[in-house]
């Protein structure tokens, strides 16, 4: 089964905060006895994922080891119509077949729209015959202390496994798993297994979908799920492209230093400030353009609050490629605001190999034409630079240079690429 684990410390079960509200004389809540209508009314939609991998694969998923793998987990139907389920990248990542089977013990090979590793969101496709789906609510609604339901399909049976909880937390991150972290916190025990089913409110409609599990075993009491309204963004794009392209801004930064924190705080007579310090600006890169400096304070980006660093590349990542966005920063104390062009991130090829000097690398994008039979891995080579060294080998624009761990070493003396539905091997020593 797939499920990531997070290591925290203390743990808090709901049994002694209603202990602790009886005690203070808190009246007891009314209310329904039992959640089973709920469970009848949303089980359908929740379907088993069975991730099937070969041993070893290369990179075009050539198998070179016979031994099978399988990692089982959950999704959720979320359109009938068109036979959308959504499920976690991690579950289905590297999956040379995927199978879906539901509630009534049908399965199907379930195609693979779109996967996100950044956000750990899947979509995948079935077929639309006789399927229960369930809403994507407003996530932006839920509140600490609402009552939600766990729920996930780990086997492909008749029986579900169903836990309930409160919402305990909202906008956590840092906890180190995902890209871009925003996840809701609950209580409701999750189970191996569960990984990629809903999270839903007592309306019956999906307020995140679980991805993480505090501890070493799955029902300590601690879980973490995906947003809604940050799965319909991704869902959304994986639809219509297959993949996301994501920003990059071109900024090192840090937690604000303490003598610029006094130094700002005591200006401005703040109680506290919030934002991140700037500690460098790579040279042609979006920021640079914009004119933000070093030891500059960005404390809002497309009118969204910063208060910490992954505030920040979340939102960078979640920028549309080709918008302009106000970022507002404090700079020798007085607050400025540049616009800035969100630019696909890019790279010096010798970052990978020093023989590609004076070339400059991407990640595959969306509406590049290879990027489905690539599965959006490797990268592009997008200019090099006459005269260079990288210029010097049998090399062109649009190539994809295939990762491979043996760049590292710097005894090596040949880079593989993708070309024209070929893969390639370049020799690093210069052509004659």
């Amino acid at each position: 089964m797939s499920y990531r684990r997070v290591q925290i410390g203390s743990l808090f079960v709901l049994s002694m905060v209603a202990t602790a509200l009886l005690a203070s004389g808190v009246p007891a809540l009314t209310g329904p006895t039992t959640i089973a209508p709920l469970v009848d009314q949303v089980k359908d939609a929740v379907v088993n994922i069975t991730a099937v991998r070969s041993g070893n694969t290369d990179f075009f998923g050539r198998r070179w080891q016979s031994r099978e793998t399988r990692a089982i987990g959950s999704g959720v139907i979320i359109d009938a119509e068109k036979g959308h389920v959504v499920t976690n990248e991690h579950l289905i990542s590297g999956a040379e077949t995927v199978v879906v089977t539901l509630v009534d013990e049908r399965e199907f090979v379930a195609e693979i729209v779109g996967q996100d590793a950044a956000t750990d969101v899947a979509v995948l496709k079935i077929p639309s015959e006789d399927l229960k789906a369930l809403t994507l609510a407003d996530s932006d609604k839920t509140r600490v202390g609402d009552f939600v339901l766990a729920i996930g399909n780990p086997f492909g049976q008749l029986q579900h496994t169903v836990t309930s909880g409160i919402v305990s937390g909202l906008g956590r991150q840092g906890l180190g798993i995902e890209a871009i972290e925003d996840f809701i916190q609950t209580d409701a025990a999750i189970n191996e297994g569960n990984s990629g089913g809903p999270l839903i409110n007592f309306s019956g409609e999906i307020i995140g979908i679980n991805t993480a599990i505090l501890g070493r075993a799955g029902n300590v009491g601690i879980a973490f799920a995906i947003p809604s309204n940050l799965v319909k963004e991704i869902v959304a794009e994986l639809i219509e492209f297959g993949g996301i392209t994501r920003g990059f801004l071109g900024v090192h930064m840090a937690n604000i230093p303490p003598a610029e924190l006094e130094r700002y705080t005591r200006m401005f007579e703040l109680d506290e400030l919030e934002g991140v310090y700037i500690t460098h600006v790579r040279e042609g890169t979006a920021a640079f353009e914009a004119g933000i400096e070093q030891d500059d304070i960005i404390t809002s980006f497309n009118g969204k609050n910063i208060t910490a660093s992954t505030d920040l590349t979340r939102e960078i990542n979640l920028a549309e490629i080709g918008e302009t966005v106000p970022i507002e920063l404090l700079r020798d104390g007085i607050l400025e605001t540049v616009y800035v062009e969100i630019r696909p991130r890019t790279w010096s090829g010798d970052l990978i190999h020093r023989s590609l000097e004076g070339s400059t690398l991407g990640n595959i994008n969306v509406e590049d034409e290879y990027f489905g039979e690539l599965n959006g891995k490797g990268w592009v080579i997008r200019d090099i630079q006459p005269d260079s060294p990288a210029s010097q080998l049998d090399l062109v624009v649009g190539d994809v240079i295939i990762p491979l761990a043996k760049y590292r070493d710097r005894r090596n003396t040949e880079i593989e690429i993708y070309r024209d539905g070929e893969n390639l091997t370049i020799s690093t020593r210069p052509s004659d």
